[in-house]
């Protein structure tokens, strides 16, 4: 029992140092437990900061990079309406095409849209972002007040500068600021500089578009089936005819025909002792010699149904704005209460506001504010200051004089004679000094300024130079009526249009005081400072023997618009009639000329002609004004963000 005793009581002993130990472990867990606990939640809170701060950092530069493609995007928005409105502004058939100086105000209006308040460039399932163009934080503005228009010769073209084949560039520097934003608050500002340059070439477009009537040699608009055979000789320049050709089995002197000759026709009427259509001569038929080939089956080319627009230009210089969108309407007359504001006669009597007008030259002319008499439509009244020349009422007979003096200078003078009845008036144009002196019936009048010739689109004046380099000083005579004598001679670097509204009789040889082509190769002198000479009507071209019983004239002749104008010969039989210039007719008549030589005035290639000569009229599927090339190009010459 002893025994039992003895080993019972340090076993109670250890048990209780077990117990002791098993608790120590046990906390020793739990602290562990919440040291990793709190350590896990640590770690999870730092998780969450930090897919915050990300999620943050990613929102934010989510806006500031919308923000930037929405300032960007504006930038090019910006800078392509101003491209767009500089092209659909720019008159590429006129010189210039836009203006000289400054920046068109349509221009200006095409981003006047983008300052006022933000614009929203949002698309359908696109991100979401506006942007606005702003003032430029170094307070200069959009478009350079510097901007303009600036021409040179067409290379490609001999006879430019002086036919108005021109190329011009137009320089516009920018610099846009645009901001943008996305989402949020964030915004985002571009400033960008650089230029918009426009160019062209306006060609022959220069002033009206369609090509004058002065580019051919010949031009007919009605030659009909088998009418009759054309007057041979030598011809020169391009020809062409709205029907077919008609020619004869001639032979000293045949048809010799120098350059293009075409016609809308598919046949041509050959004329032997009985008359044949085909393309080509038949067997044995003397056959003309075509230089450079004979075009069949062409588009044709219609006259202006009036004068009008000739009219029109003696109060302005401008005369009718050509036709833009065919059909063209006939160009409309100058009203009554125009001509009564502007035109007077030597001794300032105004042309009636109503009523028939009496016989007599009236002149636009008007006293300045320092009692002044000056050439040229009233601006007081509505004018633009300037004249195209001499409104004649009623039938006349001009003389053309190339003179000296005459108005108290010595320096060379164009005089124009006009007789009516038994009054006789005369003009003097001294384009040196810049003077008009008109005298008639005692009184003399004379005018600071001559007239000149301004473009219909944009009022600039329109300057021909001739080859010599000079240019050529305008003037148009218009008589609403017939002109029963026309002769005489024009003066170096004068420029004549010479318009009736009934029939012309020539009654003398027309000359130019020197030739601007050699005679009979038709090659240009190339410094020639020749005058230039225009003459039309609705009506018919007289012609009259000169006192050899041949005619000279020196000019470019249109019998045009009344559907069946012509030439005639009702003086008798002219034996050789010599045109240094061209000619068209709207009906080939029946003439008695035995020889009929066109020696081309090669000036008149390109568009060069006397001033507000006729020009064709466009027809339906016809382009009113033909687009020239236009280039348009944007550079861009610096970019920055700014207030990042």
């Amino acid at each position: 029992m002893s025994s039992k005793t003895m080993f019972n009581a340090p076993g109670k002993k250890a048990g209780f140092a077990a117990d002791r130990a098993h608790d120590g472990a046990r906390g020793a867990a739990l602290l562990i437990t919440l040291i990793l606990l709190a350590l896990l939640s640590a770690a999870s809170v730092a998780m969450v900061l930090l897919v915050s701060s990300d999620t943050m950092i990613n929102g934010y530069y989510r806006n500031y990079r919308g923000s930037f493609y929405a300032a960007d995007s504006g930038v090019n928005v910006v800078v392509q309406s101003i491209a767009n409105s500089v092209k659909g502004n720019a008159n590429n058939a006129a010189n210039p095409p836009l203006p000289l100086n400054g920046v068109p105000a349509a221009v200006t209006a095409s981003y006047a849209p983008y300052q006022a308040s933000y614009y929203s460039i949002v698309d359908p399932g696109s991100w979401k972002a506006q942007f606005q163009l702003i003032a430029n934080p170094d307070g200069n503005p959009v478009l350079s007040a510097a901007s303009g228009c600036v021409s040179s010769p067409n290379a490609n073209d001999g006879n430019s500068p002086g036919n108005g084949d021109l190329v011009w560039t137009c320089t516009y520097p920018y610099e846009v600021t645009v901001k943008g934003q996305s989402a949020g608050t964030e915004a985002e500002e571009i400033t960008e500089n650089g230029i918009v340059r426009y160019s062209n070439i306006t060609g022959t477009l220069a002033a009206g578009g369609p090509p004058k009537f002065s580019k051919w040699g010949a031009f007919i608009t009605k030659f009909g089936d088998c009418q009759g055979a054309l007057v041979p000789g030598t011809m020169t320049g391009p020809f062409f005819t709205d029907g077919q050709w008609n020619f004869g089995n001639y032979s000293n002197p045949g048809y010799t025909f120098t350059d293009t000759v075409g016609q809308a026709g598919a046949n041509v009427s050959w004329w032997t002792n009985q008359c044949t259509d085909s393309p080509t001569a038949p067997k044995g038929f003397k056959a003309p010699t075509f230089q450079n080939g004979l075009q069949l089956s062409q588009n044709t080319v219609t006259p202006p149904s009036n004068t009008y627009n000739q009219a029109q230009a003696v109060l302005d210089g401008k005369g009718t704005p050509p036709c833009t969108v065919t059909p063209c309407a006939p160009d409309p007359p100058p009203s009554q209460s125009q001509m009564n504001n502007e035109l007077k006669t030597v001794k300032g009597v105004a042309y009636p506001a109503s009523g028939a007008a009496p016989t007599g030259v009236f002149i636009p002319y008007y006293t300045n504010s320092s009692g002044q008499k000056v050439y040229g439509s009233n601006p007081a009244t509505g004018g633009d200051g300037a004249g195209g020349g001499f409104y004649i009422n009623g039938n006349a007979s001009i003389t053309l004089a190339a003179t000296t003096g005459g108005d108290g200078t010595t320096n060379p003078t164009q005089t124009y004679t006009i007789t009516q009845g038994s009054t006789t008036t005369t003009i003097i144009l001294d384009n040196v000094a810049g003077l008009t002196t008109v005298s008639s019936g005692g009184t003399t009048l004379s005018l600071a300024g001559i007239p000149q010739q301004l473009d219909p689109n944009t009022g600039q004046a329109i300057v021909q130079n001739d080859p010599s380099g000079n240019a050529v000083n305008p003037a148009l005579l218009y008589v609403n009526g017939a002109i029963t004598g026309l002769n005489g001679t024009v003066q170096n670097n004068e420029g004549i249009t010479v318009v009736a509204s009934s029939s012309v009789s020539i009654t003398g040889d027309l000359t130019y005081m020197q030739s601007p082509v050699s005679i009979p190769a038709d090659t240009l002198n190339a410094s020639t400072n020749a005058g230039v000479l225009g003459i039309f009507t609705t009506s018919n071209i007289n012609l009259y023997p000169n006192s050899n019983g041949n005619l000279t004239v020196n000019a470019s002749l249109a019998a045009i618009g009344s559907g069946s104008s012509g030439f005639a010969t009702p003086g008798g039989s002219i034996g050789t009639w010599t045109i240094v210039g061209g000619r068209a007719e709207d009906q080939a008549h029946s003439v008695n000329i035995s020889t009929g030589n066109t020696y081309y005035d090669r000036r008149f290639a390109n568009n060069f002609g006397p001033p507000w000569f006729p020009t064709a009229v466009p027809q339906p599927g016809q382009a009113g004004i033909p687009a020239g090339p236009v280039h348009m190009s944007v550079t861009r010459l610096s970019w920055k963000e700014v207030n990042r």
